[in-house]
């Protein structure tokens, strides 16, 4: 079967990478490089920040896809030797800055009955499993099991992995639209004139998604969400686990580098980063650990997350038009969420059961006046 996957970031790679394991002829279609958009730019986390915000079949997908981790990271070293450092870090979410002990304590209760295993720490077990808090943290919430990895890294080997099982890999390709009609896909068009046949294609374009699948008659709300990222670089070991408080984080690299993210902005797709944000950003990191004050700032980037008004992804096949699959619209949990959309969509390609049901992810009415950018 000919397959095109529209989009070249975490998840139009991973999905190619299940396609092409199940014997397919797949093609990947980026507009510019493959893994240089808004997977590049993510940090990284495998732990949907504030889960509640999301419904039950997100956070049903969220565990599944953080089991299938494990052999994929190392499918990818044994066979690109590129290490995508994944590691089960732990997550600390601090209390005094942003957010008070009861707070914290109420997050705390919420995680776990949402199936991510936290527990409360006081400032003396805080400080004995990471020192230098700022004074005023009294203690935080842990979450042990909590996983990251490094996305270029993961990126860098999808694409040579993909490459080595036979994907084409085709950068530089701008789909302009989506061939065929109600008896079914037949291709996409291009900017350069040229059709591309196939009899399926998966719809994979994160923020773009919606205008190219108005081309075809379907109708999808997926909206960019720009993200800015502050990058620090200090000495290995200084900070270990990742640090969230709530929208913000420290993530710490095993080279001593820490990232601090992330803003939501409502910018359209101007990708491009504020100085006002990164001085926020800045200032954020100093509140929580006052040792980033003495930090070289490296440099900082923007992405644009594909964010939809009800937060849930859409995955899966759209009724009316036999053959195309949609996989876009992760907002902020595309990294996490990659591996399970993946195993989904080739299960859909192969007639096979799914694990979950894909109706939540379906084209859906939506409310056009909700916004993903919280109010200052």
């Amino acid at each position: 079967m000919q397959i095109l996957v529209v989009g070249g970031g975490v998840i139009g790679l991973n999905i190619a990478l299940d396609l092409v394991r199940d014997g397919h002829d797949v093609q990947l279609l980026e507009r510019e490089i493959p893994g240089q958009r808004a997977s590049w730019c993510s940090a990284g986390l495998l732990t949907p920040s504030s889960p509640w915000n999301y419904g039950a079949p997100l956070i049903e997908l969220a565990h599944l896809s953080e089991t299938l981790y494990p052999d994929l990271v190392a499918d990818l070293l044994e066979h690109t030797g590129i290490d995508s450092e994944y590691e089960i870090a732990g997550m600390l979410y601090p209390e005094g800055v942003g957010a008070d002990a009861t707070k914290v304590a109420d997050e705390t209760a919420r995680r776990n009955a949402l199936g991510f295993a936290t527990e409360p720490l006081g400032r003396a077990q805080l400080d004995v499993l990471q020192p230098g808090f700022a004074a005023k943290v009294t203690g935080a919430g842990w979450q042990p099991h909590s996983a990251r990895l490094r996305p270029p890294r993961l990126l860098a080997a999808m694409r040579r992995r993909a490459v080595g099982l036979g994907v084409l890999v085709t950068s530089h390709c701008d789909v302009t639209g989506i061939l065929g009609d109600a008896r079914g896909v037949r291709g996409v068009a291009t900017s350069t004139g040229q059709d591309l046949p196939a009899d399926v294609v998966v719809l994979a374009a994160g923020a773009w998604a919606s205008s190219l699948a108005t081309t075809i008659g379907v109708e999808i709300d997926v909206r960019p969400v720009r993200g800015q990222i502050l990058l620090l670089r200090g000495e290995p070991g200084l900070l270990g686990p990742t640090v969230n408080n709530g929208d913000s984080y420290l993530l710490p690299r095993r080279d001593g580098r820490v990232l601090v993210g992330s803003t939501m902005e409502d910018a359209g797709f101007d990708a491009v980063t504020t100085p006002e944000a990164i001085a926020r950003l800045r200032g954020l990191a100093r509140a929580i650990f006052p040792s980033t004050e003495h930090m070289v700032g490296e440099t900082a980037w923007a992405g644009l997350r594909p964010g939809t008004p009800d937060r849930l992804p859409y995955i899966g096949p759209v009724d009316d038009v036999p053959g195309l699959l949609l996989a876009t619209g992760h907002y902020r949990n595309g990294i996490l969420l990659a591996p399970i959309t993946a195993r989904l969509i080739a299960d859909v390609v192969a007639g096979r059961d799914t694990q979950v049901d894909l109706s939540p992810f379906a084209p859906r009415p939506l409310d056009p006046d909700t916004t993903l950018v919280p109010t200052p």
